[in-house]
């Protein structure tokens, strides 16, 4: 499997990170592709003198910024059949990645860390993010009816059968990539596992206003497409889409 692990200015955080990763994943066979954006605290420099070395562990330095490109990317540059993204901010729980792994069956093409299935919690945040988050979440299965069966479609923490991205071009606005994922791939079965998401200990999150500002961008033009396409399937004339990713595919092979 291929670890996706965006990061920037985390060197707080990535040391830590990758070696719990590497922790819960023995026994597996996997690659781990640190996708940084170029951050200014070292983080590349970090990761490149900490396990340059390493077979398993890859390092992609962008010079753009922008959470869900790097995350685009890290799956572009994957080899292996399964692809998992996972947070370095140590918010995801490395440990919950054999969960994950477990779920990969063959009638299987999304694995999702779920904090809203039975099992699944949220750790440190105030009641005010609870219900920011909870209302987010509603907001897009209500606009979506392509994620309603999934209890959490918000989250960044989730596998994806690398085959069904081969003819999809994923271009998430903001940090919500699975649910362009899910919307843009039409996975015809998704699994949820649950886990429990743990506030960051050290660094500063990235989270403010303008991220609320294009998660509302995003599924607005989600549901464009979503309409569109309907529109289509009904045979009804093309609908031009001008929000919709242009792009020449995945163009790699998987493991």
């Amino acid at each position: 499997m291929s670890l996706v692990l965006p990061t920037y200015n985390e060197a707080s955080n990535v040391v830590t990170a990758i070696d719990r990763c590497v922790a819960a994943l023995t026994g597996y066979t996997f690659e781990l592709i640190v996708v940084d954006d170029h951050s200014p605290d070292g983080t590349s420099r970090l990761v490149h003198s900490r396990y340059g070395t390493d077979d398993r562990i890859r390092l992609i330095d962008r010079r753009e910024r922008g959470l869900a490109a790097a995350v685009v990317e890290g799956i572009r540059e994957s080899t292996y059949d399964w692809c998992i993204v996972i947070d370095a901010d140590l918010q995801h729980p490395p440990e919950y990645l054999p969960s994950l792994v477990a779920a990969f069956d063959a009638d299987v093409d999304v694995v999702v860390g779920s904090r809203y299935v039975e099992g699944g919690a949220i750790e440190g945040w105030s009641l005010a993010r609870r219900l920011v988050s909870r209302g987010a979440t509603a907001l897009a299965r209500r606009a979506l009816p392509q994620i309603r069966g999934v209890a959490d479609p918000l989250s960044g923490f989730f596998a994806v059968r690398r085959a069904r991205l081969d003819d999809v071009e994923l271009a998430p606005i903001g940090y919500k990539v699975l649910l362009e994922l899910l919307v843009a791939c039409d996975p015809d079965r998704v699994r949820e596992v649950p886990y429990v998401f743990h506030e960051r200990e050290r660094g500063e999150s990235k989270l403010s206003p303008v991220e609320y500002v294009q998660f509302l961008r995003h599924l607005a033009r989600l549901l464009r497409r979503a309409r569109s396409a309907a529109a289509d399937a009904r045979g009804g004339e093309p609908t031009s889409n001008p929000t919709a990713p242009t792009g020449d595919g995945w163009g790699r092979h998987s493991r």
